[in-house]
């Protein structure tokens, strides 16, 4: 069936949306239930952010943790834009919530007699929360300035979560310590499981799936030039070893987390669309172009290198029983995902009106030019090429892929029935998914949309769904605090 008639778009968001908020007031319901003396509204304001937020805190493990059936349902790339989203709103409940007490604690710390920094608070639960707020702000800030940051990505990756891991363990001492209302055992619990919870899905990413990957090991089996400095690596299961060849229970225009060499505390390890068809199954093959410090060495792997997956995740993928058009719309290397569902169609005779639009910059990036030709002569395919800078001869499309080539290609009366599919550089997908859903009135729930980065943009896009969703939810979080202060 037609994924809207599964079940309505907003059901699984919202619902996940009133799950995060429910967490994030429930440390403020369990204190109030404690009918503890009312104190100052701004005392109250102030422990009902820290408490929020730092819930809020424990909950961004959960959304990095690589869950797959989350993934698969709301889409990898919107669950991280919630994740990176939400982050901005509990820092700035965590900075500022230190700011707001107007009420002693206990004795100042001892090089601050006149208690005008410490909040007076004993001088352990003090260090911790300070400590906390300090790496808050430094990790927040690298996580911004990535991109501009001295570093390798893996380096990167590595202290970032080190740095999660130090500030829930010192916010949970400072909570448990600190707290008015955490000195209760029920909260204090909840406090407690919550952390070991959100490290737990650390653990999972770095210890449980490697550990889980070392029974199923491939090895690689070829590496080709696709285009330029674009290669398609081939990956087998390694039968040597023992793997039975399970197939990987992946769908069309899924992906999977690539991995070389070894297994266990190697953080070099990145998100790859899957090229190849289940079909093509036992190869798995991934395109990759060159694009940094990992990928930029794509080309010297040797054949025989162990690799490990984990996967499949996203859910770029065809409804089968679905008999619509499809309309590919492809940026680059943007054309892997797309290259695997081509495939899987042409596997199962598919004879719904396919297009394919792929752009590129010059000729010499065109990705699976032949293949797309022969594939013309078994599916109903029709394949445009369009080029930024084209050489000279070139009889194809110029530009970039775009509202103007859509009303070229494809007729006026199949735009609004057709169901379509893009991948590519942020800035190309936000203008197509603006162009389908404003102006040729295509519903949402018939363009599905893969980002390269977890970006946002968009005037009516599904991330303009995504930031009204954060708004919402960081609303009703900041009305149950303002009860909570003045309850």
């Amino acid at each position: 069936m037609p994924r809207s008639s599964v079940r309505p778009l907003w059901l699984l968001p919202a619902a996940l949306l009133g799950g995060y908020a429910a967490l994030a007031l429930l440390p403020m319901a369990l204190g109030a239930a404690q009918g503890l003396t009312p104190r100052p509204w701004r005392d109250d304001l102030a422990t009902g952010l820290g408490m929020s937020g730092f819930a809020m805190l424990l909950m961004e493990f959960l959304l990095s943790g690589r869950f797959k059936g989350l993934s698969a349902r709301m889409g990898m790339d919107r669950v991280m834009q919630f994740h990176q989203i939400m982050a901005y709103v509990l820092v700035a409940f965590l900075l500022l919530h230190p700011f707001l007490y107007t009420l002693p604690m206990g004795a100042p710390a001892p090089l601050d007699r006149d208690a005008h920094t410490w909040l007076s608070l004993p001088l352990l639960p003090g260090l911790s929360g300070l400590l906390a707020w300090i790496a808050l702000g430094l990790l927040v800030f690298m996580a911004i300035a990535r991109d501009g940051l001295p570093m390798r990505y893996e380096t990167w990756r590595l202290s970032h979560g080190i740095g999660a891991v130090v500030i829930a363990l010192f916010g949970l001492h400072h909570t448990l310590e600190a707290g008015r209302y955490s000195q209760d055992g029920l909260l204090a619990g909840f406090w407690i499981l919550a952390a070991l919870v959100a490290i737990a899905s650390l653990v999972h990413v770095h210890l449980i799936i490697p550990l889980r990957q070392r029974r199923h090991p491939y090895r690689v089996t070829a590496v080709r030039p696709e285009a330029e400095r674009t290669w398609t690596i081939e990956l087998e299961p390694d039968r040597k070893s023992g793997h039975p060849g399970t197939p990987l229970p992946f769908r069309a225009g899924q992906f999977a987390w690539l991995k070389l060499e070894r297994p266990l505390f190697r953080m070099t390890e990145h998100p790859f669309s899957i090229s190849s068809a289940p079909a093509d199954w036992p190869r798995v093959a991934f395109t990759i172009k060159e694009a940094g410090d990992f990928t930029g060495r794509i080309a010297e792997v040797p054949p025989g290198t162990p690799a490990y997956l984990d996967g499949p995740y996203g859910h770029f993928t065809l409804e089968p029983e679905d008999g619509r058009a499809l309309v590919f719309v492809a940026g680059g290397v943007g054309m892997a995902p797309i290259m695997a569902l081509l495939r899987q169609l042409q596997h199962d005779g598919a004879d719904r009106p396919i297009t394919v639009i792929q752009g590129n910059r010059t000729a010499g990036q065109i990705l699976y030019a032949d293949e797309l030709d022969a594939m013309a002569g078994t599916l109903p395919l029709t394949v445009h090429h369009v080029l930024a800078e084209p050489p000279d001869g070139w009889t194809g499309h110029r530009g970039v892929p775009d509202r103007a080539l859509l009303e070229t290609v494809l007729p006026a009366e199949r735009r609004t029935g057709a169901v379509y599919y893009l991948c590519g550089p942020p800035a190309m997908t936000d203008a197509l998914e603006e162009t389908l859903l404003s102006d040729f009135g295509v519903p949402a729930s018939q363009v599905i949309a893969e980002r390269f980065r977890y970006t946002l943009g968009g005037r009516r896009s599904s991330a303009r769904r995504l930031v009204y969703g954060v708004l919402g939810t960081a609303a009703v979080i900041l009305v149950g605090i303002m009860w909570f202060a003045g309850a």
